[in-house]
């Protein structure tokens, strides 16, 4: 920990922690049979890699592209 800390590593884990968290989602995997619920995977302190949201809205789709497309071309006020 203190290695990480004195070169600035956003999550303190070695190597071997990843791979054993790595080995015990396989072994999970493994172990499920058909008909119990998803083993769900160890979790990691970093932010999943997989999802590419940005932000958080509660528009539309349609609207939220409308107000994107007012900012860009410098619309800041709705009618």
């Amino acid at each position: 920990m203190l290695f990480a800390a004195q070169h600035g590593w956003d999550f303190p884990v070695s190597r071997e922690w990843i791979q054993n968290a790595d080995s015990m989602d396989q072994f999970a995997a493994a172990q499920w049979t058909k008909g119990s619920p998803r083993p769900r995977p160890y979790p990691r302190p970093w932010p999943d890699a997989n999802t590419n949201r940005l932000g958080k809205t509660n528009l539309a789709p349609a609207a939220a592209r409308e107000v994107l497309r007012r900012n860009r071309e410098g619309l800041t006020h709705v009618d």
